[in-house]
C-alpha cells in the first residue's frame, strides 16, 4: 500500500468513525426508551406452567439459569473480558481502536462488514434479536451500546451479558453451560474450565468440547494466554491450566421434560398474535393444559423402547388428550429432544395405514350397516383407469370367507375395508373424515386422496400427524362430538393480571352418539382379542386401532379409555426407509405395546369407569349367517350384538327355519 493510499484509508477511517458515532447518538435518542424496557425485563422471558401450576420451563430458553454477577467467579469474568473485549473497562460501549481495525478490513475488496464489537455491542445484538452484518445494523448496535453504557454500570452489563450469551447445545448463560458441560455450578468450575467457557462464545458449536475437543482445547489455551498477557493470571496458573484435559462430563442428551411442548406453545402464542419481544421480555406466566407427571411418563416410554438398534432411528411420537375437552395432557415429539428438536407429534405427516379404517366403518354405521353386517373376505381385483388392476391383500395374505364387520375390524381385514368403502362411497367417507377434523387430505390433483387405497387402507398422499389423528379419534370417545385441541389455559402478566383466557370452542357433532358408542365397542373388541391386544389394560376398558403401512415404514396405535386418548406413531424420519429392530420389522404391535405400558402408568390412580352408554343402544340376538335379528327361540346358533335401536335388521323367516 503506497503512502497516498495509506492516507486515504486513514481519512476514510476517521470519516467512518465520525459518521458511526453521530448516527449512533441519533439512534440512541430514539431507541433509549425501548432499550430500557427490554433490559429491565431481560430476566423475564415467559415461564410456562402445567395444569397444576408446576413450572415446565422457560418458553424461549429451555436451559437458562439467571445468576447474579456476585455468584459468577471474578476469574471467569476476567477470562471473558480478556478474549472478547480487553478494553471493556476503558471504553464507553464503543471501542474506537477495535472499530479502526475492523474498518481497515472492511476496505478490502469483496470483504463483509467485520467485527470489532465490544461486549456491550454484543449485548445490544442479543437484545435487538438480530445478527445480520450490515452498515445499518452496525449503527443500531452502536446506538444501543452507547445507551446501555449511559444507563447501566459495567457490573450490570457483565451480568446481562454472561446470562444471555449462547454457549452451545441449547445452553444460554454461563450457569446453564457449567452444569451441562461440567456437571456443577459455575461458582465451582476451575480456571481451565472457565477459559473453555469463555473461548466458546465466539463459536459455541465449533469450539464445543463434545463436538470438536481438539479445537476446544486450542481455543481454551488461547484464552489462557490472553489472560496471562493481561495479567489476570500468573505464569504458574497458566502452565497448570494448559496441562489440564478438557475435564468435561458427558451430559445427558435428554432435554428438560416438556421441551417439545414448550416449542408447540411458543408457536401457538405467535399464531395468537404475540410477538417475540413480548414472549422474551414481557414477564408473562403461561398456564397450560400439560400434566407434567404424565409428560415425564410419555417421554420415558419413547426413550426406553427396547427393540431399537439405532440411537436416533426409528423415531417415535406420542400425544395424549382429554377427549372431552380437547386439552393436551402430554406431547412427546421424538425419542430425545436433545438429539432432535423436530416435533413429530405436530409436524410429521405420515400415512396412517389401517388406523384410517374406523372412519370408513363410522360412515357405514351412520347409514344402514351394522356390526353384524356380513361380508366375504376374499381376493379382490379392481380395475384402474390406466387399464391396470389393483389387488389389495390382507396383511397375512390369507382369506377367511364370510365374516361380520365386527370381526373384520377386529382383525383389520383389508379386503372387507375396501368392499365396505366401495358400497358406502368414496365421497361420503372423504367428507366424513374431513368433518372429523383431518384437514390434510388432498382433494384435487393427480395424487388426490379420493380413492380406495387412500381411504380404505390409509395410503394418504400427505398423511396425518399424531395430534390430528388423536383429535379425530376423540370424537369416537366423546359420543360423536369433535373438540379442537387446546394447549394454553391463560396468559398472565408480571403483575398477575390475566391478559387472555383460552376457552375451548363449543364441540361440533360429527357422529351420532349411538354410532360413536357402537364403534367404540368394536374398537374395544380389537384391543381385547384382536390386532390391538398388546394395548390391553389389566384393570379398565380400552378401545383402539393399529395401523401399519406397506414396507413397514410407519406403525401406529391410537386408543382411548373413558378418560384419556393417546396416539403413538413409530417410524423413520426418512419415510422410504423400512423400520427394523432386533426381532425383525417393526409393525403396529410395537406402538400398541408401548401404548399399553404408558397408559397403565398414567391411569394407575384414576378411578375405573366404563364407556358411557347413550340412549338408543340395544343388544339383540343375531343369526350369524345373515346378520339379522332373531327371536329368542332361535336357539344356540344366535349371538348377542350391539345396535342402534333405529337400525336393527328385521328377522326374515325362510324355509330353512321352518319345521
Amino acid at each position: 500500500m503506497n503512502q497516498y493510499l495509506k492516507k486515504f484509508v486513514k481519512c476514510q477511517i476517521v470519516v467512518g468513525m465520525i459518521v458511526f458515532l453521530f448516527c449512533g447518538r441519533a439512534f440512541g435518542a430514539i431507541l433509549s426508551k425501548d432499550m430500557r424496557s427490554k433490559f429491565e425485563n431481560m430476566r423475564m422471558a415467559a415461564e410456562v406452567y402445567d395444569r397444576h401450576g408446576r413450572l415446565i420451563g422457560n418458553l424461549c430458553y429451555h436451559r437458562r439459569i439467571w445468576t447474579p454477577i456476585e455468584k459468577i467467579p471474578i476469574i471467569l469474568q476476567h477470562a471473558v473480558i480478556a478474549v472478547e473485549d480487553s478494553r471493556f473497562y476503558q471504553h464507553n460501549g464503543v471501542d474506537l481502536r477495535g472499530m479502526a481495525r475492523a474498518l481497515v478490513k472492511d476496505l478490502i475488496p469483496g470483504g463483509t462488514l467485520q467485527g470489532g464489537s465490544t461486549i456491550t455491542q454484543q449485548l445490544a445484538k442479543i437484545v435487538l434479536l438480530s445478527s445480520e452484518r450490515t452498515l445499518e445494523r452496525k449503527i443500531q448496535d452502536i446506538a444501543y451500546a452507547l445507551e446501555i453504557e449511559k444507563n447501566y454500570s459495567k457490573k450490570e452489563i457483565l451480568e446481562f451479558y454472561l446470562n444471555s450469551i449462547y454457549l452451545g447445545h441449547g445452553n444460554v448463560g454461563v450457569e446453564a453451560a457449567a452444569r451441562y458441560y461440567f456437571g456443577k455450578s459455575v461458582s465451582e468450575v476451575s480456571l481451565d474450565q472457565m477459559a473453555l467457557l469463555a473461548g466458546m462464545i465466539r463459536g459455541p458449536e465449533y469450539y464445543s468440547p463434545l463436538k470438536n475437543p481438539k479445537l476446544a482445547r486450542e481455543r481454551r489455551n488461547t484464552v489462557l494466554r490472553k489472560m496471562l498477557e493481561q495479567k489476570y493470571i500468573t505464569p504458574p496458573q497458566n502452565k497448570r491450566a494448559q496441562r489440564q484435559g478438557l475435564n468435561h462430563v458427558l451430559p445427558s442428551q435428554t432435554a428438560s421434560v416438556g421441551a417439545y411442548f414448550l416449542d408447540y406453545v411458543h408457536e401457538c402464542l405467535l399464531q395468537e398474535g404475540y410477538s417475540e419481544d413480548e414472549l422474551r421480555y414481557g414477564g408473562y406466566d403461561i398456564y397450560t393444559t400439560l400434566d407434567l407427571s404424565m409428560e415425564e411418563k410419555a417421554e420415558r416410554s419413547l426413550l426406553e423402547i427396547p427393540q431399537f438398534t439405532a440411537k436416533t432411528q426409528p423415531q417415535a411420537a406420542l400425544v395424549t388428550i382429554d377427549p372431552v375437552s380437547g386439552e393436551i395432557l402430554a406431547m412427546a415429539g421424538g425419542r430425545d429432544y436433545g438429539k432432535s428438536q423436530l416435533n413429530r407429534a405436530v409436524k410429521s405427516y405420515r400415512q396412517p395405514g389401517s388406523a384410517i379404517k374406523p372412519f370408513v366403518y363410522a360412515t357405514a354405521l351412520e347409514g344402514n350397516y351394522t356390526a353384524a353386517s356380513i361380508f366375504e373376505d376374499k381376493p379382490l381385483s379392481i380395475p384402474l383407469l390406466n387399464g391396470m388392476e389393483w389387488k389389495p391383500e390382507n396383511y397375512d395374505r390369507t382369506y377367511r370367507g364370510k365374516m361380520t364387520l365386527r370381526e373384520a375390524l377386529r382383525e383389520s381385514i383389508n379386503s372387507v375395508a375396501v368392499q365396505l368403502l366401495q358400497r358406502v362411497g368414496v365421497e361420503a367417507v372423504f367428507e366424513q373424515i374431513q368433518r372429523m377434523g383431518i384437514t390434510s387430505l388432498v382433494k384435487q390433483g393427480k395424487n388426490n386422496d379420493q380413492n380406495l387405497a387412500s381411504l380404505a387402507l390409509g395410503g394418504l398422499t400427505k398423511g396425518v400427524t399424531p395430534l390430528e389423528l388423536a383429535t379425530a379419534y376423540a370424537a369416537f370417545a366423546n359420543q360423536g362430538r369433535l373438540v379442537k385441541p387446546v394447549a394454553i389455559l391463560k396468559v398472565v402478566d408480571s403483575h398477575g393480571k390475566v391478559l387472555k383466557e383460552f376457552k375451548p370452542e363449543e364441540p361440533k357433532t360429527v357422529l351420532s352418539p349411538q354410532t360413536a358408542y357402537i364403534l367404540t365397542m368394536l374398537l374395544k373388541d380389537a384391543v381385547d382379542q384382536g390386532t390391538g391386544i398388546g394395548a390391553k389394560l389389566p384393570d379398565r376398558p380400552a378401545a383402539g386401532k393399529t395401523g401399519t403401512t406397506s414396507d413397514y415404514t410407519n406403525a401406529w396405535f391410537v386408543g382411548y379409555t373413558p378418560d384419556l386418548l393417546t396416539a403413538i406413531w413409530v417410524g423413520n424420519d426418512r419415510q422410504e426407509q423400512r423400520m427394523t429392530y432386533k426381532e425383525g420389522n417393526v409393525g403396529s404391535s410395537l406402538p400398541a405395546k408401548v401404548w399399553g405400558g404408558y397408559m397403565s402408568r398414567v391411569t394407575a390412580f384414576l378411578p375405573v369407569v366404563d364407556f358411557a352408554r347413550p340412549e338408543g343402544i340395544v343388544w339383540v340376538d343375531v343369526d350369524p349367517e345373515t346378520g339379522q335379528a332373531v327371536p329368542s327361540w332361535f336357539g344356540g346358533k344366535s349371538y348377542k350384538e350391539i345396535f342402534n335401536e333405529n337400525n336393527v335388521p328385521e328377522y326374515q323367516i325362510t324355509n330353512a327355519y321352518c319345521l
